[in-house]
Parts: C-alpha cells; structure tokens; sequence
C-alpha cells in the first residue's frame, strides 16, 4: 500500500483517522496507540509481508536494550545495539555488494544472495541507532513497549522519513489522549497532503518519464538532451522526495502530530553548504548529532574538520545504496563542502547569479551519478554535454513525458502533435524551475493555513487532479533506501 492509491486514500486513511480520534476523545489513549500500531503494522505488511518480522524483532530488540542501558549505563548494551542494528543492516543491504567486490579483488567466486530489502530498513534503523544512543547518554526514554512500537512503526514516516526523533513523536502520541482534533490541524493536514500528492502523482511522474528514457538511450543523446535528462532527474527527485515529506507531515498533521520537514528551498541555495541546510535535513541533522559532533566537528583544528565532513558523506553515500556510484556521489559532495570551508568568505564575493548556477550546476552533475546504473553510465552522460553536439531536443525525449497536450486540445489549435509534446516539456521545465524558486519552505510552510475562499479551491483541485491521474504512479524514490 502506498499513500498514492484508491485503497490508502478512501478506506486506510479515513478509517484510521476517525478510529484514532474517536478512541482518544473518550480518553482510552492506550486504545488508540494499538489502533495505531496496528494500522502501521499493516500497512508496512502490505508492502512485503515476510519482511514484518524485522521490523517487529528490531523494535523488540531495540526496546530493550534501551532499557538495559537505562537502567544500568553499562556501555556493553550500546555496543550489542550498534552491532546488531548495522549488522542486519550490512546484511540486508550491503552483503552482496560486499561479495561483488570480494570477487572482483579476489579469485573468489561467492554467489549472490536471494535477499529482499525490507522496507524502509535504513530509516528505522538509524531512528533507533539515535534512541540508543541517546539512552547511553542518560536522556529520559521511560517509554511503554507499545508507544516506542508506535514511534518505529509509525506509517507516515516507515518508508521514507522524515528522520523523526523519539523525542519528538512518543511525548506527542501521549498528549493526544483526551483531545479531539483540531479544525487547524484538519486544514493544515490536507493542504499538507495534498501539495505532497500533486508534487508525486503529476510532477515527479512526468520527470520520472523523461529520466527513465534518457538514461536507457545515453548513447544516442546529443548534448541539449542530456542536459535535459539530467534536469529532469533533479527536478523529480526533488518533487518525489519533498511530495512524500509533504504527505508524510500531511498525515501527522491529521492525527496531531508535527513531523519535522526534511526541506527548505535546496535548489535556491547559493552554495553547497546552504544546499545541505535544505535537502534531506533529518537525515543531516542525525549524521550531524550522532557522527560529526563525535568524531570531533570542528573543535580540532581545518584538517581533522575536513577529514570529519568528508567521512559524513562518504557515509551518507553509502546509507543511500549498495554502489559505488553513490559513494562517488558522496564523495562529490563531500569535496565541495571542504572547498567551501577552506574558500571561506572568498565564495559570498561571487555575484549571486553566478553562485547560484555553479551550484545548481554542482548538484545536478551529482545527481547524474545517484541516479545512474553504475559510474560508467554516469560517465557517458556526462560525455553527451561534454562534446557540446548542442542541437534540437530528441522527439523521443519530449513524447516521453507524462503530461502531452490532449489529443483534443492539439486538434483544435491545429497544433503539430511533436511541436506540442516539445513545447509542453519546455513549458514543464520553466515551471519546474520558477515553482522551486517560489516555494516557501522551512518555518514559512509551518504558518497555519485556511481551507476557505481560494486555498480551499486549490487543495480541492490539486487532489482532484492527483486522484484521476493516480493509475500507474510509480513507488517512491527514497523508499528504495
């Protein structure tokens, strides 16, 4: 189940806000949070039913080595913690990488493993890694079995975040007994929902489309082209990723719950590091908090600070995926952060307009490598604009996309059906562009919204549009990570 089909949309979604907020406004919390778990437990089961187990053995596990080290301190329950959360981790997601490359240095011959990646793996992984070390350091986790299985399990943010802290998520499910829910929580949830689904179902799909058929033709592209397939896979990552953030914050906003926003306007950003102050935020600030701060920050001196940041990214390429081509994207990223430590204030000198293209420019070029096969097919992209063959955009390109003029529509204005697909992706990519500049993010997002008068129409047409169009959507991009 996904939260773009009929069946989460008209069945799960109601039923499981009404039952959650009826069970609590007769003060029956503890009620509530087994109706809660139980809709998440089925609602990840749904996805993949034999990977349930891991989920429920890693809460169970987790849960009581957080307890243990509350109640003793003794750093050997941490330890057994971070071996045996990295370890199903390495297991799951990294062993047969790891027997691929064992092969290659190697005169070895390891088979590959039949193994099924459980949803979300990564996210409540690393959830958890955080409880535990927060309970090493004595921060207060007296929570029931039942609200930290809420907390993990959680179904907005099981897949793919946001990066929710327990801290954040266990007091609030606590503070929902007895209340009812609000009329501004209701509005802001579906303004909230519904932004995220357009941004997944019309947006992200249409770039998905355009993406999908340029990195399955890069020997055949001219430069323009390629410089279009890789715009395309920017822009829908960012809607796909940011639409799921949306939705995902939509949903606790229906059931009383303020989830943290995972962006802030990225794509607006001057330089690499304010880029990072606005993608992906939760999993920064964990990498930040848990990984950086640790290792040192930047208390001891330029060099062991550059070594620290390289170590974040080389890390959060390697969290993303089992490839070498996400560790080279970490990698990228991890040597323009250094360049822009060391360049200091020698980079805000440069004319906005300048840094802002050398930026976004940096991080499409990235993006190339995380969305790429392996390196070599990075590499040919990155070859295509390289030989500056700048020419017309390929028909097969432009007829790729999701959202053509109608049939209908093309007839009336006499318009030439390849004119009209080239002229509606052009049109799609200003808007792409002008919708990221636009969008508030960040504290702006939080202001409380009203569903009366024109923002009432627009959340009604945006879901609307979203609904009809939901046959064939595609999964979420990060809930392969």
């Amino acid at each position: 189940m996904t939260f773009q089909s009929y069946g989460f949309l008209f069945l799960f979604l109601p039923l499981t806000v009404l039952l959650w907020w009826q069970l609590n406004r007769k003060g029956w919390g503890k009620g509530a949070q087994v109706w809660l778990l139980g809709v998440s437990l089925f609602f990840y089961g749904w996805h993949r039913l034999t990977c349930l187990w891991v989920l429920l053995g890693s809460i169970l596990f987790n849960f009581l080595l957080g307890k243990a080290l509350a109640r003793t301190g003794q750093k050997r329950w941490l330890i057994l913690g971070l071996v045996g959360n990295l370890g199903i981790l390495g297991y799951f997601k990294y062993a047969n990488f790891f027997l691929e490359n064992l092969n290659l240095l190697f005169p070895t011959s390891f088979g590959t493993l039949q193994l099924l990646l459980p949803l979300g793996l990564s996210f409540f992984t690393f959830q958890q890694i955080a409880f535990l070390l927060d309970a090493a350091h004595g921060e207060k986790t007296d929570y029931t079995l039942l609200e930290y299985a809420c907390f993990v399990s959680f179904f907005p943010c099981v897949a793919s975040g946001p990066m929710a802290f327990h801290h954040e998520v266990i007091p609030q499910l606590r503070s929902a007994s007895g209340r009812t829910l609000t009329r501004g929580e209701l509005t802001q949830g579906l303004w909230l929902f519904s932004q995220g689904l357009w941004k997944k179902v019309i947006v992200a799909e249409a770039f998905d489309a355009g993406a999908d058929w340029g990195f399955a033709s890069v020997g055949q592209l001219n430069s323009t082209t390629a410089v279009l397939v890789a715009l395309s896979y920017t822009f829908q990552l960012y809607f796909d990723f940011s639409g799921y953030t949306d939705m995902a914050r939509g949903l606790g906003r229906m059931l009383g719950l303020n989830l943290p926003d995972n962006f802030d306007t990225p794509y607006q950003a001057l330089t690499i590091g304010q880029f990072w102050k606005g993608w992906h935020r939760t999993m920064t600030r964990f990498f930040t908090r848990y990984v950086y701060i640790p290792l040192g920050g930047s208390r001891r001196g330029t060099a062991v600070t550059c070594r620290n940041i390289m170590i974040i990214f080389l890390l959060s390429g390697l969290w993303h995926g089992a490839d070498w081509s996400f560790v080279l994207w970490g990698g990228l990223h991890g040597a323009a952060m250094v360049a822009d430590r060391l360049l200091g204030k020698r980079v805000e000198r440069l004319h906005p307009a300048l840094s802002w293209a050398l930026t976004f420019g940096f991080v499409t070029f990235c993006w190339v490598f995380f969305r790429a096969e392996s390196i070599s097919q990075g590499m040919d992209l990155c070859r295509a604009v390289g030989v500056c063959s700048f020419g017309g955009i390929d028909p097969g390109f432009t007829s790729a996309f999701l959202l053509p003029l109608p049939a209908w529509l093309t007839r009336f204005l006499s318009l030439d059906p390849q004119r009209a697909a080239l002229g509606m992706t052009l049109v799609f990519f200003a808007f792409a562009f002008l919708f990221c500049f636009q969008e508030r993010g960040g504290k702006e997002k939080e202001t409380r919204v009203s569903l009366g008068g024109w923002t009432g129409v627009l959340c009604g047409l945006l879901l609307f549009w979203s609904v009809i169009s939901l046959t064939g959507v595609t999964q979420f991009l990060y809930s392969e990570f």
